[in-house]
């Protein structure tokens, strides 16, 4: 069989992409994605090539990566029950530490049961497919995740877009719904890209009055807002509810998986009708482990969230004053906006030679001209760490005709 012709035809598509990453990373200094860097168990700085580099762009919003507790869970549970699961959690996939880390997961999210899926990308996938489908409507923020977008095409459901944090937008999206269905709207507590927080209390009031649930994801928020690191409802005073909270367990909890906390019917309804919780292996013990472990630190050590708070604020108010724009971050993400792609890419290889790792993030995942750093904070960053950031962060930015 000749398959030439099928291949010429995906050979545009195929050459397309690999043109546009080698024009950006034209140059070894300037190679900024899948790069291999071994960070130090603990510090925030890494090694690249056998230099010592501070990473200012990682997702550790905890500073648990590598913590020594965490660690040993992690090999504790591959002790007692090896490197995987014996199948789908339906069958014989399950085990005891699955239920330990989705009553932890409960308790935190301050709901009746909670459910744990192998990764956040499935968990939004699965959730709004088990949700809504056709004759319903979704309504979503133009900046939500890239997982709740694909989970909202693939439901077959009417799918509405909002412009970013503009409540009253959304208040005339669902006023022109259909009258029929499931309204469901899905916003980020922390949109990962710009820092900001989703208007949760008026968010609420729209919802209520258009009969229409609400589900926010907490990816960037667990760990990262709220006086212990609650989430977007701590961080308004518990004063209004969601009625579908969903997060991450590889950002501010080092390791792999996702979480959706709710009603005991809407668990109960999720394990059987959630397609890639159901059809999928189990999360493995390790991680299992590991993330219970952060999820007991998180709730022993509340300290580790209020230093990421602190620090980050340092940060963005020393950017803020000699100019450079964070945008409307109030969090531990903070975009320091460059424009062009390339600049983008300019001004991260700029900041590597001053010691620093910034990350940057082009087209198509950031509006035209809103390239950016993604710059995030830690609990491992202390104080020093964060003055040499900025330091580099600066001189980086003079060196590249950004101030």
């Amino acid at each position: 069989m000749n398959a030439t012709g099928a291949w010429d035809r995906l050979e545009p598509k195929l050459a397309a992409t690999n043109a546009r990453v080698a024009a950006l990373e034209s140059d070894p200094s300037r190679r900024n994605s899948f790069v291999a860097y071994t960070m130090e168990r603990d510090s925030a700085y890494c090694d690249l090539d056998g230099e010592r580099l501070l990473m200012m762009s990682g997702y550790s919003y905890l500073g648990l990566a590598g913590d020594e507790r965490v660690v040993a869970a992690a090999k504790a549970a591959v002790d007692v029950y090896g490197t995987g699961n014996h199948g789908v959690r339906a069958l014989a996939g399950t085990i005891p530490l699955h239920e330990e880390l989705e009553a932890e997961v409960a308790r935190f999210a301050g709901r009746e049961r909670a459910l744990v899926f192998g990764s956040g990308y499935a968990a939004n996938v699965g959730t709004v497919g088990a949700l809504v489908g056709q004759g319903d409507t979704v309504l979503i923020d133009k900046y939500d995740h890239a997982s709740i977008v694909d989970g909202c095409r693939l439901s077959g459901a009417t799918v509405t877009r909002f412009r970013h944090n503009d409540v009253d937008h959304l208040e005339r999206r669902l006023k022109a719904a259909a009258p029929t269905g499931v309204r469901l709207v899905i916003v980020d507590s922390v949109y990962s890209m710009d820092g900001d927080i989703a208007p949760l209390p008026e968010l609420r009031e729209v919802c209520d009055r258009y009969d229409a649930l609400l589900m926010v994801d907490e990816a960037h928020a667990l760990g990262v807002i709220g006086k212990t690191g609650g989430g977007i409802e701590e961080h308004f005073d518990h004063k209004v509810r969601v009625d579908v909270k969903l997060g991450t367990l590889s950002k501010a909890i080092p390791s792999m998986g996702g979480w959706i906390a709710g009603s005991h019917d809407l668990i109960g309804h999720l394990r059987y009708a959630a397609r890639p919780f159901l059809f999928s292996a189990a999360l493995g013990p390790a991680q299992t482990g590991a993330a219970l472990e952060s999820l007991r630190i998180l709730r022993r050590e509340p300290e580790r969230v209020t230093h990421t708070q602190t620090q980050a604020q340092r940060l963005r108010t020393r950017l803020n004053d000699a100019g450079i724009s964070t945008m409307d971050s109030t969090t531990a993400v903070l975009p320091v906006i460059a424009g062009s792609d390339d600049a983008a890419y300019d001004y991260a290889t700029a900041c590597r030679k001053a010691g620093v790792i910034g990350l940057p993030v082009v087209t198509p995942a950031v509006p035209n001209d809103l390239a950016r750093l993604r710059i995030a904070v830690t609990a491992r960053h202390t104080a020093a760490d964060i003055d040499f950031a900025a330091e580099a962060f600066l001189t980086a930015a003079a060196q590249t005709g950004l101030i």
